[in-house]
This record gives structure tokens, sequence and C-alpha cells, in this order.
């Protein structure tokens, strides 16, 4: 029991677990919810070019406001939970590697007594 409770008292060890949670929570959330974005956008009609003639030669295109608006609000929180997502692997990577650090510091750390002794020896 002496060394996980020395590992807890270690910041780099719970600054890696608490990296480790919200980096696992991040990717959780934002995997599900970009599938949600793409299943939505993929429902989405793409806006439709309904072309008006003016004069001989003048031609405006004119897209629905509303599907346009509501794809692109689409993607935009496709985009951010992408963000999101790439975050959440960073943050899961480096809580992996501080934790790893920090129980590998704590295994390999000499007892006081040892390097004390050895001085006067």
């Amino acid at each position: 029991m002496r060394i996980p409770s020395a590992l807890f008292r270690n910041t780099l060890f719970v600054a890696g677990l608490t990296l480790v949670a919200l980096g696992l929570g991040n990717t959780l959330v934002a995997h599900f919810k970009v599938r949600e974005y793409q299943s939505a956008l993929a429902r989405t009609p793409p806006p439709v070019a309904a072309e008006q003639t003016f004069g001989k030669n003048t031609r405006l295109r004119h897209f629905s406001s509303e599907a346009w608006s509501r794809r692109a609000l689409n993607q935009a929180k496709l985009d951010f939970y992408h963000v999101l997502q790439n975050v959440g692997w960073l943050m899961l990577c480096s809580g992996v590697l501080c934790t790893l650090m920090a129980i590998r510091r704590q295994r390999y750390r000499q007892p006081r007594w040892v390097s004390s002794s050895a001085e006067h020896g």
C-alpha cells in the first residue's frame, strides 16, 4: 500500500490520470457526435441552384437559405467535433505518458536510507 499512496502524492501522476480521464471523455463524446452529424449531413439535401433570368444574358443563382443554413450548421458542428476528437486523443496520449513517467520515477527511485548510507560508507 505504500507505493499507491506515494503515487497519489505525485503531481505528475495525478495530472496524468486527469488527462487520461478528460481525453477519454472527449474522445468518446466526439466519436458519437461525429457519427450523429455525419448522418444528419447526409440526410440534409444539398442546396439546389435555381436559375432566374433577368434580361438577355444575366442569370442569378438562388439557394434556399433554410437548406443552406441547416447544412452549414451541421458542417460547422461536425468540424468542431472532429477537432474535439483530435484534442481528446492528444490529451489521452499525453496523460498516459505522464502516468507512465510518474510510475517509472516512483519505481526506480532509491530510498532515502540507501543514499545516506552510501555517502557515509
